[in-house]
């Protein structure tokens, strides 16, 4: 890490200085059991940190899923993962290391996922996905894009996010983005830019009669996926409110469910004054169109819930996306949907009356609807992330 107090000042008459002190770390971010891998230590110590992280947690996900690694040696099982420079190599640079045949492995964002596929003697596509916030996202996308067109039988999707350097913290600071306080204030009237986070999450996915033939531990059904751009806008990192709206119609219409029978959106929600309230239009306007579409315009009343997990571990940027279907997949095994935090006031600018939506102040039951005959309807929820550079991804869940 870096000593915060070296780089703390006032950005706006100081070079290379940050007001912005506050992250969600984890402890022991470079712990690595090389030889697990059949790595080298020295080797390892010049591998990316997000690497170390990426390997480690395929292992989990395939061990989580009932799995041994071995099963999957042959196999056309595919692995796509939200992973992009870190700024570990300046670090190494900085250190005067020596430059290593494997220096190049070590930095290169490829090779995580690569790293994996040959460990473990995997076909399928094994690609790193970049698209900023959104990336986590994007790659559970291309993972059901995957499965759907037969590239391969299985897939392992997620991110990973680690904060190594405090360039992009002060480059971010300048932009506006970060939280002075460092809470992020999602919906709130106190909203002023999100907390940095680093964590990792993975998913692995099959084709539901797959999963149900081999007898497997199912958490939760991926109904649909979306991924756009949001074009021209104000400006290149300023957001898109049509743009989001035309991804949520897009990711409900192939889901091919009622869009009144979604009770839950973990919002991309980073916690600023005007971004929320964008990304709330967007969902307004594109619900309006979902409800439109059914014949039945009519909102009864405020019965989806809105929250985002940025309000608890900060926001993890490549691996937000995946933060918040992890998120979701827990509240469907709970039945619960969680608080979502520091937001006492909502912010003016959000105007849910006449919506499906409200926000999640207080933790409460996840109830299910029911359809016309009393029959109990599957929970359902979607999840979204956009990325500064103007990629928009959503995902649709409902409960198995």
């Amino acid at each position: 890490r870096w000593d915060w107090r070296e780089y703390y000042g006032d950005p706006a008459k100081e070079v290379n200085k940050t007001n912005i002190k506050w992250g969600g770390f984890i402890d022991g971010v470079e712990e690595f059991d090389p030889l697990f891998f059949g790595i080298s230590p020295r080797e390892a110590e010049l591998m990316d940190p997000q690497q170390r992280l990426l390997m480690t947690y395929v292992w989990k996900v395939i061990e989580d899923a009932g799995y041994s690694p071995q099963d999957l040696s042959g196999t056309q099982t595919g692995i796509f993962v939200g992973t992009g420079s870190s700024g570990y190599d300046g670090l190494i640079s900085k250190a005067n290391v020596a430059i290593e045949g494997y220096s190049s492995t070590g930095i290169v964002p490829s090779v995580g996922p690569n790293r994996m596929s040959y460990l473990l003697n995997l076909h399928g596509p094994s690609e790193p996905i970049e698209t900023a916030c959104s990336s986590s996202l994007v790659a559970i996308h291309r993972a059901v894009q995957a499965l759907e067109s037969g590239a391969c039988e299985m897939a392992i999707a997620g991110g990973v996010n680690t904060l190594v350097t405090p360039d992009l913290y002060i480059s971010f600071n300048k932009a506006g983005m970060l939280a002075e306080d460092g809470r992020c204030k999602t919906f709130s009237d106190q909203a002023n830019g999100y907390v940095r986070g680093e964590g990792a999450g993975m998913l692995l996915l099959k084709k539901l009669k797959d999963a149900e033939s081999a007898g497997d531990h199912i958490y939760g059904i991926i109904k649909g996926t979306a991924e756009n751009h949001g074009g021209r806008a104000n400006s290149l990192t300023a957001p898109n409110p049509k743009a989001q709206a035309k991804l949520l119609e897009t990711a409900y219409t192939k889901a091919g469910i009622d869009p009144r029978t979604v009770t839950y959106i973990e919002a991309h929600g980073t916690g600023t004054e005007l971004g929320d309230p964008i990304e709330i239009n967007g969902l307004k306007a594109a619900f309006k169109e979902l409800y439109e579409a059914t014949g039945d315009a009519g909102v009864t009343n405020n019965h989806c819930g809105l929250g985002s997990v940025k309000t608890n571990i900060g926001h993890l940027e490549l691996a937000a996306g995946v933060a918040g279907v992890i998120k979701v997949l827990l509240q469907l095994q709970h039945k619960t949907l969680v608080k979502s935090l520091h937001c006492d006031k909502v912010n003016p600018y959000i105007q849910l009356t006449d919506s499906p939506f409200y926000i999640v102040q207080e933790k409460r039951e996840w109830k299910s609807l029911q359809d016309e005959t009393g029959k109990e309807i599957p929970r359902r929820g979607g999840v979204s992330s956009f990325g500064f550079g103007g990629v928009n991804a959503h995902v649709v869940i409902e409960e198995y």
